[in-house]
């Protein structure tokens, strides 16, 4: 028998695992990672500490399916879905995307909101575009290795840039259509869940309960963590993720991502941001301080430039700018009309009572 098939089967079996529950394909990985480090000379507990520490790319899948076998994980043979293989297959996975729905509850006031989203994933980088009623809201682009982060707020016409710090950068960096799996592995402990039919496809399932995995938030203000994942059984490809949480103990979360694409033509500059030529950074917006919440009845800030030009509390606004109000005219459409950087001027025409006034205002920041 080959030395490190026979080790493999021996180390397995001091794991109260039988090496002939344990399908081909994890044999053969958890041989190639002992190939790695046979030479070394240290005794099998010491080659357990190696592999869980494993940082070489190449052989990830294997170490973390070696890992989870050494967890006291079986995974099961026959016609079921083995993690191992999906590893395996999405190593051939060059860049992915998913449709995903986010759906957030307060728990205070049951109030609801959601968005679509399209994530695309490549080695290290990450595009997510926002959607509300079909159109694009906000967009985040990184890249992890740079240690960068860019979000576009079409709403807002501003974007930002965030310097990702080095804990960031390093949790973050392996991030990949390839290492999706690998990622949820290293992250915890799962169990299967069965088989059904998920969006047509007849899937396996597989459940991870473990906050860590939820590497976007703060771990201290997360919990009850559940991630289920589908995977079809036929090209042993990820066909949906299901992913729930409480942040904050004020609000449910509840993500879903499906219809993923893998291998998708992309251009090259794909996951440069594209940010319009008229967006500001937050610190260069301007305020006029006019509080629209309850348009078209308006509110005026005190001491901001409204007030001091000499517009009041009640004032029906007839024009701003070039821009007629109508009974059409939405707060949104206000907040537009109004948007701006420090140092802009606008023209607004008001009424009160009889009188029909006008005022200069310049845009200013937002007091401190």
């Amino acid at each position: 028998m080959d030395k490190n098939k026979k080790l493999s089967e021996e180390l397995l079996k001091a794991d109260s695992i039988d090496p002939a529950n344990i399908p081909d394909s994890e044999h053969k990985m958890f041989e190639q990672l002992l190939d790695k480090h046979l030479n070394s000379g240290k005794s099998k507990q010491v080659i357990w500490r190696i592999i869980m520490k494993s940082n070489i790319s190449k052989l990830a899948a294997a170490a973390v399916i070696i890992i989870s076998v050494f967890m006291g994980i079986n995974f099961l043979g026959g016609s079921s879905v083995a993690l191992a293989d999906v590893a395996k297959k999405l190593e051939q996975v060059t860049n992915g995307v998913f449709k995903k729905t986010t759906t957030t509850y307060s728990l205070k006031n049951n109030n609801k909101d959601e968005f679509d989203s399209l994530t695309y994933y490549a080695d290290g980088v990450m595009l997510e575009n926002m959607y509300r009623d079909n159109k694009l809201i906000y967009q985040v682009y990184v890249t992890f290795l740079k240690g960068v982060l860019v979000n576009i707020d079409h709403q807002k016409k501003e974007y930002g840039k965030i310097e990702l710090n080095n804990e960031d950068i390093q949790e973050f960096s392996q991030l990949s259509p390839g290492n999706i799996v690998n990622l949820l592995l290293s992250k915890g402990e799962y169990k299967r869940i069965g088989r059904k039919a998920v969006d047509g496809i007849l899937s396996d399932g597989f459940e991870f309960n473990d906050k860590r995995i939820m590497l976007s938030f703060d771990k201290n203000n997360i919990e009850d963590v559940t991630i289920h994942l589908w995977v079809d059984v036929k090209t042993v490809l990820p066909v949906r993720f299901e992913i729930s949480g409480i942040v904050q103990n004020t609000l449910k979360a509840n993500v879903i991502m499906y219809e993923p694409q893998w291998n998708v033509e992309l251009e090259d500059d794909f996951f440069e941001p594209k940010i319009p030529e008229d967006y500001i950074l937050p610190e260069e917006r301007g305020y006029v301080g006019i509080n629209l919440q309850n348009w078209p009845d308006i509110k005026v800030s005190p001491g901001m430039p409204a007030g001091k030009a000499g517009i009041k509390d009640g004032d029906i606004i007839l024009k701003i700018n070039d821009n007629i109000i109508t009974e059409s005219t939405t707060y949104s459409d206000a907040m537009d009309m109004l948007w701006g950087k420090i140092g802009e001027k606008d023209i607004i025409i008001v009424q009160r009572g009889e009188q029909t006034l006008t005022f200069e205002v310049e845009k200013a920041p937002l007091p401190k």
